[in-house]
């Protein structure tokens, strides 16, 4: 299939990493630029064609400049590869009539309450849930479902603040983070707990058609945040055929045209079931894992499809599995670090990363920020590839002392 609407010129909006800028200029494709002025490497500076750069670069003023803007650059399409921006680009493209995914699908992507809303109005994606502002609302939802329950902002991100109810007296404390009255508050969804393997699966659409690239078995903390993942997910066809099903009907059903995604699914008893879907690549280096063990380039199949160019959807893996495991050292003050350079030389590794610094003050590990470092390994089969993966991380020699000023 070739895409109805050839892109010939793409908007980027914000974003440091440049992978899906490369792929823009593979496919031909005149690139512009806006972002924070601080974003700009030199390798941006040797991939764009044009840039419009601001100190202060937020998603509202990323719509006035890029309407502006495209009245004297004009561009077929806006993309972003970050969360932060996705609602602005949505709302750039619908506001200058650019073919894309339409505003109320990215609405519903990024506000896990009106993602819901539209699964419940098709019966699909089917988990008890609510939006939730006041107490009364949240003790109105554990009365009719019971026990255990997770709270979460509506329009969170990175795992931030996600709680777990198990029962009553932890119900008070859940309420505590909303407002007695809510009012002007920002929405939180309460849903039911879902017991099972956790995975994110990674997908590229084409005119409404979702194609499978991987599926991601992720690791996680007690209060949720990813601290690993291993492409391909130990899975049985049976079960990658359920997962499949699954996420062709919940992005089918919120209306997902084009683009990367990556859905977010537990493997219950009963089924897989929706956590949250995403129009956009998976974070974490999934893209790389997908890239070494499943043999698909994400950004390049993207950017391909919007230049008009077949898509291409044969796996050209040059690994067995692939897997990354984040460093969570535990809190205090650190004094001394090392142990990167024999991390990189341990078999299997293709990158690793350290960055905690003397002096750093680690903090509980409450979101996908509190990690400070990784190791990304490939092995013959994911068993390998995950023992490689820790084995290099476990080298990091981190020394930390308690810090008294550490929140606990």
């Amino acid at each position: 299939m070739i895409r109805k609407s050839v892109v010939k010129s793409v908007l980027f909006v914000g974003g440091r990493r440049t992978e899906a800028l490369e792929a823009a200029r593979d496919a031909g494709l005149h690139i512009v630029y806006a972002g924070p002025k601080e974003a700009l490497t030199g390798r941006h500076r040797e991939l764009v064609d044009s840039a419009v750069l601001l100190p202060d670069f937020t998603p509202e003023l990323a719509v006035r400049a890029a309407i502006a803007l495209h009245a004297v650059v004009p561009f077929d399409v806006a993309v972003t590869v970050g969360d932060q921006y996705l609602q602005a680009v949505a709302q750039i493209n619908h506001e200058l009539g650019l073919h894309a995914n339409a505003v109320r699908t990215v609405s519903a992507v990024n506000d896990k309450a009106l993602m819901r809303e539209i699964l419940r109005e098709k019966s699909v994606g089917q988990v008890a849930s609510a939006e939730v502002r006041t107490p009364h609302d949240l003790r109105e939802f554990a009365a009719a479902n019971g026990y255990p329950l997770i709270l979460k902002p509506a329009r969170g991100s990175a795992s931030r603040d996600i709680h777990i109810v198990s029962g009553p007296p932890g119900l008070d404390a859940a309420a505590e983070k909303l407002d007695p009255v809510g009012g002007g508050t920002e929405p939180w969804v309460v849903e039911e707990f879902l017991v099972g393997r956790e995975f994110s699966v990674e997908t590229h659409s084409t005119g409404g058609e979702h194609h499978l690239l991987a599926v991601t078995e992720k690791f996680t903390t007690d209060n949720f945040v990813e601290i690993g993942h291993v492409v391909p997910a130990r899975i049985t066809a049976e079960e990658r055929a359920a997962i499949a099903g699954e996420v062709n009907a919940v992005l089918t059903a919120l209306g997902v045209e084009e683009g990367p995604g990556h859905t977010e699914i537990v493997l219950t008893a009963k089924g897989p079931r929706l956590i949250e879907t995403h129009t956009r690549p998976g974070g974490d280096a999934i893209v790389e894992l997908v890239r070494l063990a499943a043999g698909f380039d994400i950004h390049q199949l993207h950017l391909s499809w919007l230049a008009g160019k077949p898509v291409d959807m044969t796996p050209r893996p040059s690994a067995g599995a692939a897997a990354i495991w984040f460093f969570t050292p535990p809190q205090g003050r650190v004094t001394a670090v090392g142990g990167l350079a024999e991390a990189q030389a341990c078999e299997g590794v293709e990158s690793a990363f350290l960055t905690a610094s003397a002096g750093d003050v680690i903090p509980p590990v409450r979101s996908s920020d509190d990690r400070h470092g990784d190791a990304l390994a490939t092995g013959p089969d994911a068993d390998t590839a995950l023992r490689r993966a820790k084995e290099a991380v476990a080298r990091f020699a981190v020394d930390i002392e308690p810090a008294g000023d550490v929140e606990p």
